[in-house]
């Protein structure tokens, strides 16, 4: 059991330090932009970054999903890759189980992704406010 706790915490330590070095590299491209060009295109840059957000998110769950496989917790990559994306998103189908000695594990892989999907929301929510909100909180002109 202590062995799973510490493989559970590495590998939310790993999708944490994914999704921070997904979000500076982001927030940086998003503070250097020219003044006012994000804004005129406010639509277009919210699509573009909740699809780069979903970057980070799909490398996170093939990581637990590569965990599962090689410690042959599941039987091939295919499962091993539903049953992560069904616990990272919480969803929880369970029609794919993990066997007793592993079902800790994938416990941390639901709360990790909770976290991150947490995250991913205020990082959403921060760069669709400065796309449509000035500083003095009135709408920019789009």
């Amino acid at each position: 059991m202590p062995v799973n706790f510490l493989l559970a915490t590495a590998l939310i330590a790993a999708t944490v330090a994914i999704q921070a070095v997904f979000m500076e590299i982001g927030l940086r491209f998003i503070r250097r932009a020219e003044p006012g060009y994000l804004g005129r295109h406010a639509t277009i840059a919210t699509v573009v970054w909740i699809s780069y957000l979903l970057i980070p998110i799909s490398l996170d769950i093939y990581l637990w999903a590569l965990l599962y496989y090689l410690i042959g917790a599941l039987p091939s990559l295919d499962d091993a890759i539903y049953f992560s994306t069904a616990t990272f998103t919480t969803v929880g189908y369970g029609d794919v189980v993990l066997g007793k000695e592993w079902r800790q594990i994938s416990v941390f892989e639901a709360v990790n992704g909770w976290i991150i999907f947490g995250w991913a929301t205020a990082l959403i929510m921060a760069v669709i406010q400065r796309l449509y909100f000035r500083a003095d909180g009135k709408a920019n002109d789009v």
